[in-house]
């Protein structure tokens, strides 16, 4: 893990505004993921689709579902991406 250094004339302002600048956004990213999770499983289940399968390759891309498949596989890489930044922020520690 590396250090990062902030300068500011008010630490004592600054931290906390910091602290819950993080907070808002761990707050911001929960709500999104919860949201795409319940997209990702709405989805799923409408179109009968295995999602380890599907991003494994297994499931066939017709010309009748080819669209949805490709909004489910986006809907998945798009909560990944999030849980990552929300993996990242869990990890920030701010010290005095």
């Amino acid at each position: 893990m590396q250090t990062i250094s902030l300068k500011s004339n008010s630490p004592d302002m600054v931290i906390p505004l910091l602290i819950n600048a993080i907070d808002r956004e761990k707050r911001i990213l929960l709500d999104t993921l919860r949201i795409s999770s319940e997209k990702i499983k709405k989805l799923s289940e409408s179109h009968g689709v295995d999602i380890d399968k599907l991003m494994r390759g297994e499931v066939e891309h017709t010309e009748a579902n080819d669209m949805q498949l490709i909004e489910l596989e986006g809907e998945i890489e798009i909560s990944k991406h999030i849980e990552a930044e929300l993996k990242e922020l869990e990890s920030v520690e701010i010290c005095k």
